[in-house]
């Protein structure tokens, strides 16, 4: 059964969140955080079936790994108070997000 991903869309969310020239404000980042918070939740367990069926001896089932890895710590932090810290935080979770979705194929 094929997932339900739509990376059209998670690609334009990506991107909103990486490409922009002036801080966001906090209201789009806020909204931004919690729309790529969803899409790791969504891919983290496609992408951790697909890298369980995997041979754990090749770079691929590492780098998967670690993207896994580094998506369930990014999850636990937060924005932080300003509005920089926010912006760097939603970038994190874009670039997670990228590497989830570049991962599933």
């Amino acid at each position: 059964m094929p997932d339900l991903i739509d990376a059209g869309h998670i690609n334009r969310i990506i991107d909103r969140a990486v490409t922009t020239d002036v801080l966001p404000t906090h209201a789009d980042l806020k909204a931004l955080e919690a729309e790529l918070r969803q899409h790791i939740r969504d891919l983290m367990p496609v992408v951790d079936a697909q890298t369980a069926a995997m041979s754990p001896t090749t770079k691929d089932w590492a780098m998967r790994r670690f993207t896994l890895a580094r998506a369930r710590a990014v999850l636990l932090d937060g924005p932080g108070a300003g509005l920089r810290s926010a912006a760097e935080h939603v970038d994190s979770l874009a670039h997670i997000c990228r590497a989830l979705l570049d991962h599933r194929g």
